[in-house]
C-alpha cells in the first residue's frame, strides 16, 4: 500500500477515534448543562415524544389562578386514554432522600445536605386545583414529578397509584404501564372535550 494512502487512513482513523473520545467525554457534562439550564425545553421533548407515539393530547406551560388569585403552574398536562397526567419538571444535580408525604426532602449535593420542598406534595396540590377548576374527578388525575436521569432518589412505596417520581428515561415505560392497567378507557369524545377545556383554562398564552 502506498505511503500516502497509509498516512491518509491513519489520519482518518485518528480523527475518528478522537471525535469518538471527545463525544464520550463531553456527552455527560453537556447533557447535564442542557438539563440544568433548559429544563423545560429538554423535558418537553421527552413528553412530546410520548404524546406523539401514543396519539395523546398535550398541553404545555399551563397556568391559572385559584379563587384567592394565587397563580399556579403545571409544566405539562398529558391526556392519555385512561388518565390525565399532570407533570412537573425538576432538575437535581445530586441525590434525594424522599418520602411521599413529607413536606420537605433532603437534597445532597457535594457532600452537603439541605432541605428542599417535596415536589410530590406541591404537584398533588396542583392536581387538586385543576380537578376543582375543570370539574373532572381527582381520581382521574395522576401526578408525576419528572427528574433528570442522573438524579438518585431513595425508593418509596406510593400509597396509591397516582403519585410518582420518574426519570426521563423511564417516563415512557411508566406511562405505558399505567395506560395498560385494568381501568376502562375514557370515551374519546370526553377526552377531546377535556383537552379543549384545559386549553381554554390555560392563561399562559392569553397573557402573551
Amino acid at each position: 500500500m502506498p505511503y500516502n494512502v497509509e498516512l491518509t487512513l491513519f489520519i482518518v482513523a485518528a480523527m475518528t477515534a478522537g471525535l469518538a473520545f471527545l463525544f464520550l467525554f463531553l456527552y455527560g457534562p453537556v447533557k447535564r448543562y442542557l438539563c440544568a439550564h433548559h429544563t423545560v425545553r429538554m423535558y418537553y421533548r421527552k413528553v412530546y415524544r410520548v404524546a406523539l407515539d401514543n396519539d395523546f393530547y398535550l398541553i404545555n406551560r399551563f397556568s391559572n389562578r385559584t379563587a384567592e388569585q394565587e397563580e399556579f403552574h403545571i409544566d405539562h398536562i398529558l391526556i392519555g386514554n385512561k388518565f390525565f397526567y399532570c407533570i412537573r419538571d425538576r432538575y437535581y444535580d445530586g441525590a434525594l432522600a424522599t418520602k411521599e408525604d413529607n413536606p420537605s426532602w433532603i437534597f445532597f449535593h457535594k457532600n452537603a445536605g439541605r432541605y428542599v420542598p417535596n415536589p410530590l406534595v406541591t404537584n398533588r396540590l396542583r392536581v387538586q386545583r385543576l380537578s376543582l377548576m375543570s370539574g373532572i374527578d381527582e381520581s382521574m388525575f395522576i401526578s408525576i414529578v419528572l427528574v433528570n436521569d442522573d438524579c438518585y432518589w431513595t425508593p418509596y412505596q406510593p400509597k396509591g397509584h397516582d403519585n410518582y417520581v420518574s426519570s426521563l428515561k423511564d417516563f415512557p415505560k411508566l406511562i405505558e404501564e399505567l395506560e395498560s392497567g385494568p381501568e376502562d378507557p375514557l370515551d374519546p369524545r370526553d377526552i377531546a372535550v377535556a383537552a379543549r377545556d384545559f386549553a381554554e383554562l390555560n392563561q399562559t398564552h392569553a397573557r402573551g
